[in-house]
């Protein structure tokens, strides 16, 4: 992919619009497996405002941002003004009130924003005011510790299924959820309405997994595995290399990075 491509800003499928990136007419059909922070449209908070194009990072800030106001909103807090909410993130004001305006929502000058009407607005316009349902596959050790984690549920993602090869697992409960062969993988996929499939398994076989899975209706991956994949038309595959990201930190510390403390992306 060139990173300066114009890309159209939304898929038609059968499934109805979905917010995303579409290649180019020039480019090949299928993409590899890194999302590209190109602009998507989202749905503005406002009937009479158009909907706006915003960037996958600006997205990737609003999930920030409903962390923190999910947290004043536990402590009590009705209202914040964007300084005191730029400061608890790590933005600038301007950064965050850009960030809010793209998609029609203004604070009130003199109270700030609305903590509750925030929290319910960024959840819906990145999808998770209603508990989608996700799959995972690969039983092993991250693939358990990933069904373990409740953190999922509350951010509105219910693992309803593991896959995995392994006959010792097959029909087994982990963590509240049965494994299934992958034989059982599109019956299971279309019964259950996933749209989001985690990858945890061997890196054997992996592009065919994503492939039967998109082709019963799954949307986007999240791949844990060492390996790159092409992703289908109309999906994303965003990558979460664990490892790399230990080398990051390794090379900064061997640099002496972050004397005077900092976050890496």
């Amino acid at each position: 992919m060139h990173s300066g491509s114009r890309v159209s800003r939304v898929f038609q499928t059968g499934l109805g619009v979905i917010p995303g990136i579409c290649p180019r007419r020039t480019q090949r059909p299928w993409r590899t497996d890194t999302v590209e922070r190109h602009p998507v449209v989202l749905a503005s908070d406002s009937n009479d405002k158009k909907p706006q194009r915003v960037s996958l990072h600006t997205v990737e800030r609003l999930s920030v941002y409903r962390r923190k106001l999910e947290e004043l909103s536990h402590e009590g807090v009705e209202f914040v003004h964007s300084h005191q909410l730029a400061a608890m993130v790590g933005v600038t004001p301007a950064q965050l009130r850009r960030d809010l305006a793209s998609f029609g929502s203004y604070g009130n000058i003199a109270r700030g924003y609305e903590v509750a009407k925030m929290i319910a607005t960024i959840s819906r316009i990145i999808g998770t005011d209603k508990i989608q349902n996700v799959g995972l596959v690969g039983v092993g050790d991250l693939g358990r510790a990933l069904l373990s984690y409740r953190g999922f549920e509350e951010r509105g993602f219910h693992i309803a299924a593991a896959f995995d090869v392994d006959p010792a697992k097959v029909g087994k409960v982990f963590a509240g959820r049965r494994c299934y062969g992958l034989e059982e993988l599109e019956r299971v996929i279309t019964e259950t309405e996933m749209r989001i499939l985690i990858l945890a398994s061997r890196p054997e076989g992996l592009q065919e997994i994503i492939d039967r899975a998109a082709a019963v209706g799954i949307r986007a991956f999240l791949n844990f595995v060492p390996k790159t994949t092409v992703a289908p038309p109309g999906c994303f595959v965003e990558r979460i290399d664990i490892s790399a990201k230990l080398e990051k930190l390794s090379f900064l510390v061997q640099r002496g990075e972050g004397e005077t403390g900092r976050s890496v992306a």
